[in-house]
């Protein structure tokens, strides 16, 4: 708790989110030439992903500032998480938004506290139909990104990740779409080396798919910022937790990230996120999302080309499960407001 913004009053005793396994990887390092790789697997998660620690957290924050009603989107996993997490609060009530393509992704029950409204667009243009919302209505915008509660969540993923490592990392591996998790990342590990329990910061690389990787081809430019020519509409991929087209509000601050830490931000093919899917099931017994996935890809191409060396240390962040079909929302979607 003492890590944590929120009092432990504040905090629903229910099963927000829960801790997951971290563990070495032998064979699979063996497979890519890193012996000494670690992984953690969020996708034991109750709803499949690391945003459950997120909805824990933000809630708690929440309940702390007397907010009982709030407006928020995303791609799926956060606001999955987050409608979950408002089920299990009786004094709560959200409004979700998502554009149409990813209607699949979310897993939420709607209901007299619980809406989602799909809207005609990609991901960008929900959230700028939420946030007109939240405003017509006096309702909180719950704030995406820009929300420090979600990265004050997610960082617990790396606190129980270092203190359960016989070996503490040199480079940490997490795939990216707004950069939430690299966020968190940064300040679990300021916090643990202010505290003792980290002597070194490590390496962090980012990873994004190459059919929606604006930030990774920044980077490679050596550009500073994203541009409207940057921006992909449509974005399409397997990888469909981490297809975000415009990543121009956050960009600035992953750039700094990986400059700092002596990381960088990359992106992998469909093909190697599907090779890396299945040598994570086969060789450990993890079955995860594509999303996941691209971390082992990026870390193949990196031992690859020697700027990961094995003996290193390494930790990769599994944020998640499979969870897309088309119909997974059912009858609740079918409920769901539609806006133009």
């Amino acid at each position: 708790m003492d890590f944590l913004p929120a009092e432990s009053e504040h905090f629903l005793d229910a099963d927000i989110s829960v801790r997951t396994p971290c563990r070495p990887a032998p064979h699979l390092g063996a497979a890519i030439g890193l012996p000494r790789l670690w992984v953690k697997d969020e996708s034991r998660q109750p709803t499949g992903t690391t945003k459950d620690r997120l909805a824990s957290v933000v809630l708690a924050v929440f309940r702390q500032f007397g907010i009982n009603e709030f407006v928020a989107s995303s791609t799926g996993n956060s606001s999955t998480a987050l409608a979950r997490a408002v089920r299990r609060d009786p004094s709560m009530r959200a409004h979700f938004f998502c554009g149409r393509d990813f209607t699949g992704d979310h897993d939420i029950e709607t209901g007299d506290r619980v809406s989602l409204t799909v809207v005609d667009g990609n991901y960008a243009q929900a959230t700028q139909a939420a946030q007109e919302f939240a405003a017509r209505n006096g309702l909180v915008w719950e704030g995406g990104f820009f929300n420090w509660a979600r990265r004050e969540g997610l960082k617990l993923t790396y606190l129980e990740a270092f203190d359960a490592m016989d070996d503490k990392p040199d480079v940490v591996v997490q795939a990216i779409s707004s950069g939430m998790g690299m966020m968190a990342v940064r300040k679990g590990v300021a916090e643990y080396l202010a505290c003792g329990r980290l002597t070194s910061a490590p390496r962090l690389l980012m990873v994004q798919q190459d059919t929606c990787a604006p930030m990774a081809a920044a980077w490679s430019e050596g550009r500073s910022e994203l541009t409207e020519d940057d921006v992909i509409e449509r974005p399409t991929g397997l990888a469909r937790a981490i297809l975000l087209g415009d990543g121009r509000a956050t960009y600035s601050y992953m750039r700094d990230i990986a400059a700092e830490s002596g990381g960088a931000i990359v992106s992998v093919s469909q093909d190697e996120l599907v090779q890396a899917r299945t040598m994570l099931r086969e060789l450990e017994g993890l079955d995860v999302c594509h999303s996941s996935a691209a971390t082992i890809a990026a870390l193949r191409n990196e031992a690859a080309a020697r700027r990961i060396t094995p003996d290193e240390v390494v930790l990769v962040n599994l944020t998640g499960r499979e969870r897309y079909t088309a119909s997974c929302a059912g009858p609740a979607l079918a409920a769901a407001a539609t806006a133009g």
